[in-house]
């Protein structure tokens, strides 16, 4: 996160400005106060831009390919996971799919 985002939305500096004025408040207006408040501010701005990153999205561990309706309460449903595929039938039938030759 950049301070262009801060900047967009400051309601994410609430926290750690409100950190700051309780250990000033706790503390007192002195030196040892305000350089608590500072610290106070300053680890959880950094928090909350650590937060605020964004994380690379994880791709779901079992995908629906395909799915055929053969009847009434018949169903035939292709998944894949962890690269490889299954077929799986009403009543939780699976079938091993052999990997197919990507090139």
């Amino acid at each position: 996160m950049n301070l262009a985002a801060l900047a967009r939305g400051p309601l994410a500096l609430l926290p750690a400005l409100g950190g700051g004025l309780l250990m000033l408040g706790v503390l007192g207006p002195n030196l040892r106060g305000a350089a608590a408040a500072v610290l106070a501010a300053a680890g959880a701005l950094a928090l909350t831009i650590r937060s605020r990153v964004s994380a690379p999205v994880a791709t779901p561990a079992v995908c629906v390919v395909e799915r055929l309706q053969l009847g009434p309460r018949q169903t035939l449903v292709l998944v894949e996971a962890a690269g490889r595929r299954y077929l799986v039938a009403t009543g939780a039938t699976v079938t091993a799919l052999p990997p197919e030759e990507r090139g």
